[in-house]
């Protein structure tokens, strides 16, 4: 089995990416949940996006 620890390095520069776009803008006003769907979304586009691209 193949280990893609790449994957985790994408998501957090995904995230951190998402992360200063929300404090940019102040799209969501509360820290936490800012995190919270940061991470979420985040982690959403990074595992489609492997899935579709290097996914068998």
């Amino acid at each position: 089995m193949l280990k893609h620890w790449y994957v985790y390095i994408i998501i957090a520069v995904v995230a951190e990416l998402l992360l200063l776009v929300c404090d940019k803008y102040k799209i969501i006003k509360p820290k936490p949940l800012r995190y919270f769907i940061v991470i979420f979304v985040s982690a959403f586009i990074c595992f489609g996006a492997f899935d579709l691209i290097v996914g068998e």
